[in-house]
């Protein structure tokens, strides 16, 4: 009965909880290779600012690139 023994050894227990445990961690924090670089960067964000704010900052970034663009263009110098 040599397949028996340990079967209830509470240190073999420990080891496969933990064991199971570091897999799951693995599993919740590794990035997932199917999913686009931006979705798996976005979700790293998402979990600490609401979805209203990052349409505010995106929202404000495109309007000040935009603004850049047009008072680029009206104050820059004419070639010749």
């Amino acid at each position: 009965m040599g397949f028996l023994k340990g079967w209830n050894d509470p240190d073999r227990q420990a080891r496969a909880r933990m064991e199971a445990a570091e897999r799951q961690s693995e599993r919740q924090f590794s990035a997932d290779p199917t999913r686009p670089r931006r979705y798996r960067l976005y979700d790293r964000i998402a979990k600490n600012i609401p979805l209203t704010v990052m349409n505010v900052i995106i929202g404000a970034t495109a309007l000040l690139l935009v603004i850049a663009l047009v008072v680029g263009i009206a104050t820059g110098t004419p070639q010749r």
